[in-house]
């Protein structure tokens, strides 16, 4: 593995040097803003903050955590009726969704299992696939829903290849509030033994693929992106956390899993396995190309890498050095949390010392559209269980490659971009017609469309 420039590996930065607050670990006060003077470290200590305020439990049921109580996308976007109040169960299609035998009701449904990107599921070692969530916070929610943007006339081209309300021209500044954050996590089936092995966060949850029954399993989580709007940073901060025996970095496949036992998504006794491809009905054999999410080390698109081509973005000494940093003060902040999880039973579940933080990106100066020369900090961030076959890119010819690369603002032409909420694709699940039958978005909407509209 190439080190990078002289000086861009600077020596690598202690858990003190990064630090988590032993506050953290049971307050479920999501941060506002970015603390400090907005170093690296202080992005990853915002984030690190967030994902231990939406672990924490809810008050009269302890076995349940924050972010279970958030609106999942399928309780705002639906087909017809109105999206579900917030604080109330969305209906689902199941017709077994009551309790099981044990006495356990279902606390998660999901029917997601093709990866953003690629299209395509994740099929586990078992053969199981691998499912998907997504949710909002309240003040996601209540945008969403005062300005009527789960039906298709209100969303107009936020919605790819929708028609609808011209949202570009009538509504260039529509945007998410300051205090919205969104959610995606990926779910693993566990049989009895992993779901009681202490080493994941597990719920009883329902599990449906296309027009087949409802199962109810156990689901461990194994990963989790964290999306937040603060005043300072308008085209989001966007992490990624994942179980820590998830996968090896594919430059070490050799490594034994960090937690013991075995890899989720990676099986070292395959001799035919091709690693991070999509193989119908097979088990995928996952490794990380970025670690950390620094593009210019592990695995580059062709095979083209800094030797061959010092001169691509990600190999330029500035971008080497930021890189660097990334890269140190994740590392850092991860063994702090892990330290303080360990020495504070009492605080906080000690299954959260299980994961970790493997990339944040954001942009500097509050750029919006987030082009890639002001992206900063992990410019290859990817999930190794929900970006699997795009870690370098959805055709493998770019790096770097992050979340800001689908999440663009991208108009339906070269010359069009999308509002601000653009950057989400939650618009994609738009599924209700009609809408805004006199051409604007509702009054209740004025909040978030900004000046000049």
């Amino acid at each position: 593995m190439d080190s990078g420039p002289p000086g861009s590996k600077a020596t690598a930065l202690g858990a003190n040097d990064c630090p988590a607050d032993v506050a953290w670990l049971n307050s479920s006060t999501l941060p506002s803003e970015v603390p400090g003077n907005k170093t690296i470290c202080n992005f990853e200590q915002f984030m690190w903050q967030s994902m231990l305020a939406l672990v924490q439990p809810v008050s009269g049921k302890p076995d349940m955590v924050q972010f279970e109580t958030w609106m999942p996308s399928y309780g705002i976007f639906i087909k017809d009726g109105v999206p579900t109040a917030w604080g109330q169960e969305p209906p689902v299609s199941c017709t077994n969704a009551a309790k099981s035998a044990d006495g356990k009701t279902p606390r998660l449904y999901t029917d997601i299992i093709k990866q953003a990107g690629a299209d395509q599921p994740l099929i586990d070692l078992k053969g199981e696939f691998v499912y998907y969530g997504m949710s909002v916070n309240q003040s996601t929610y209540t945008m969403l829903t005062a300005c009527q943007l789960y039906q298709a006339n209100c969303a107009g081209q936020l919605k790819p290849g929708n028609k609808g309300i011209d949202i570009i021209q009538k509504y260039p500044n529509l945007a998410y509030p300051d205090t919205a954050v969104e959610l995606k996590t990926s779910w693993m089936v566990l049989d009895e033994a992993a779901a009681s092995s202490g080493l994941y966060y597990v719920v009883p949850g329902l599990i449906q693929y296309k027009d087949s029954p409802c199962r109810q399993v156990n689901l461990g989580l194994t990963g989790m992106h964290i999306v937040s709007k603060t005043p300072s940073f308008p085209a989001m901060i966007w992490a990624t956390f994942e179980h820590r025996n998830n996968a090896p970095d594919c430059s070490n496949l050799s490594a034994a899993p960090p937690l013991g036992g075995a890899w989720n998504f990676y099986n070292p006794g395959c001799t035919d396995c091709v690693t991070n491809t999509y193989q119908p009905g097979k088990p995928a054999q996952v490794c990380r190309m970025h670690p950390q999410g620094d593009s210019a080390i592990g695995t580059f698109p062709g095979g083209v890498d800094c030797s061959v081509n010092p001169n691509q973005y990600a190999c330029q000494d500035k971008t080497r050095t930021m890189l660097a940093e990334s890269t140190q003060a994740i590392n850092a902040i991860n063994s702090s949390v892990q330290a303080l999880i360990q020495g504070n039973p009492g605080r906080i579940n000690k299954v959260w010392a299980n994961y970790e933080l493997v990339g944040n990106v954001w942009t500097t100066g509050g750029v919006v559209p987030p082009y890639l020369q002001a992206q900063q900090g992990s410019l290859s961030a990817a999930n190794t269980s929900m970006e699997t076959f795009v870690q370098n890119g959805v055709a493998a010819v770019s790096n770097p490659y992050n979340c800001l690369s689908c999440h663009n603002m991208a108009g339906p032409t070269d010359d069009q971009n999308l509002p601000p909420a653009g950057l989400s694709h939650l618009f994609d699940e738009v599924q209700m017609p009609g809408g805004c039958t006199n051409g604007s978005l509702p009054a209740a909407c004025a909040p978030y469309i900004g000046s000049g509209n």
